[in-house]
C-alpha cells in the first residue's frame, strides 16, 4: 500500500457515514446520466470502480446488471454492503486498488468511475487497466470534478485544503488526452456546472475543522469567479464514456 492509498483510507475512514448519507452521491443527477451514456445490454457484467459506498453500483443492480464494486477503503466497502443489503440487492464487494485490477483482460461489459478519479495517483495506469479487463466493445463512463482550464489549478489547491487525499482534478482538454493516450475511443464529454453554497462544497468537512477553515480562507482569497462569485460556488461535472474497439 502506497502513501497515496493510506492517505485515501485515512480519509474515507474518517467520513464513511457522511458518504453514506449522501443524497448527492445517492441521487445526483451525474448517476443516472453516467449509466444512461454507457447504453448498457440488459444483465452485464459492471465493474464499479473506486465504488465508495456503493451507491453506483446500487443502481446498477437495481436496473438487472451484474455488478462488482472495488475500493481500498475497508469501511466504505462495509457501508456498501449494508445498504446493498437493506435492498436486497446481490453486488460482490472487492477491497482492492484501481491501478492493479485483479481480473483477466476481457472481463467487464463496461466499467464506472463515479467521483473518485481525482484521488487516483496515477490516473493514466487506470485507464491502461481499464482498457485491459474491458472487453472489445466495452464501454468506461467516468463522472468527475473538472474546472475551466484556466481555474484548474486553483481548484486543485483548494480541494486539497478539503481533502488531503486529492490528487488532481483535470481539465475537459486534459481528459480528452488522457483517454486517446490510453488507447480508448471518446465517445462522449460534457461539463455542467452545480451552484452551490460554499458550506454545501466543504461538506463532509464541518468549516470549524481545521481543514475546513483553511479551505474556507483559501477560497476567500481572489478565487476565479468561473468558480466562486457572489457568495455561491460553480462546482463542475464532467462526464464521459469511452470504449475499447
Amino acid at each position: 500500500m502506497n502513501s497515496s492509498d493510506e492517505s485515501v483510507q485515512e480519509y474515507f475512514g474518517r467520513y464513511h457515514e457522511a458518504y453514506r448519507n449522501s443524497e448527492s452521491h445517492a441521487r445526483g443527477q451525474d448517476l443516472a446520466r453516467l449509466i444512461e451514456i454507457l447504453h448498457l445490454a440488459p444483465k452485464s457484467l459492471v465493474l464499479d470502480a473506486a465504488c465508495g459506498t456503493g451507491h453506483t453500483a446500487l443502481e446498477l443492480a437495481r436496473q438487472g446488471h451484474h455488478v462488482i464494486g472495488l475500493d481500498v477503503t475497508r469501511e466504505m466497502l462495509e457501508e456498501a454492503e449494508s445498504l446493498a443489503q437493506q435492498s436486497h440487492l446481490s453486488i460482490q464487494w472487492v477491497q482492492g486498488n484501481v491501478h492493479h485490477l485483479p481480473w483477466e483482460p476481457d472481463t467487464f461489459d463496461a466499467i464506472t468511475c463515479r467521483r473518485a478519479a481525482h484521488h487516483f495517483s496515477d490516473l493514466a495506469h487506470f485507464l491502461r487497466e481499464a482498457k485491459r479487463v474491458l472487453k472489445p466493445g466495452g464501454h468506461l463512463g467516468i463522472s468527475d470534478m473538472t474546472a475551466p482550464s484556466d481555474a484548474i489549478e486553483w481548484l486543485n489547491q483548494l480541494e486539497r485544503y478539503r481533502d488531503g487525499s486529492h490528487e488532481a482534478a483535470r481539465s475537459a482538454n486534459e481528459w480528452a488526452h488522457l483517454i486517446a493516450e490510453a488507447g480508448l475511443d471518446l465517445v462522449t464529454l460534457n461539463v455542467s456546472a452545480e451552484i452551490m453554497t460554499a458550506e454545501q462544497w466543504l461538506a463532509p468537512i464541518p468549516p470549524d475543522s481545521h481543514e475546513g477553515h483553511q479551505a474556507l480562507m483559501f477560497l476567500a482569497d481572489h478565487p476565479p469567479a468561473t468558480i466562486f462569485r457572489n457568495g455561491q460556488f460553480y462546482k463542475y461535472r464532467l462526464i464521459l464514456a469511452a470504449v475499447k474497439t
